[in-house]
């Protein structure tokens, strides 16, 4: 999977070949700190997705949006194509 796939609740996420998530998500109310709504995530080096789906895409293991890396806590799974 190489194309953006929509998951639902402002989240986008994209697999690419070698299991590497780019996440695209709205940033939860009352985060500080980009100035825009949604901002986009790539992955701690050497972190890796399994697609344990493709159809509806189900992901392993959670995506999080670590504060510790600049992120804005936002946390979840994606199970049978949607986020939450």
């Amino acid at each position: 999977m190489s194309t953006w796939a929509d998951v639902g609740s402002g989240h986008r996420v994209q697999v690419l070949a070698d299991g590497v998530v780019l996440w695209e998500h709205r940033t939860p109310d009352g985060y500080q700190g980009l100035p825009s709504r949604v901002h986009q995530v790539s992955p701690k080096e050497g972190e890796h997705w399994q697609v344990v789906q493709a159809e509806p895409l189900t992901l392993a293991p959670s995506l999080h949006c670590d504060p510790e890396l600049g992120g804005c806590g936002a946390h979840g799974h994606v199970h049978n194509g949607r986020y939450g």
